[in-house]
């Protein structure tokens, strides 16, 4: 446990920054599983908006390039 009131203030910030990662990341491969399991043809929107997502998350560092770019590569050839 840190006892420098920074460190400690440090600590509650990565747990905060961890959970809103994790929520959405947990969101973005939901939508990337939904839109991939798709029996019916999946509208150009769908594909826009999960695309987006996934830059947005890419810049924000929560998915790595390599991620990023397969999942928008197999979008694409839907």
């Amino acid at each position: 446990m840190a006892n420098i009131k920074s460190q400690k203030k440090r600590i509650r910030q990565d747990e905060k920054k961890n959970l809103r990662n994790k929520d959405k990341k947990t969101a973005l491969r939901s939508s990337i599983k939904a839109i991939l399991n798709s029996e019916s043809d999946v509208e150009k929107d769908q594909k826009d908006t999960v695309i987006k997502n996934l830059d947005r998350a890419y810049s924000n560092g929560i998915i790595t390039k390599n991620y990023r770019d397969r999942n928008k590569s197999r979008i694409s050839k839907l």
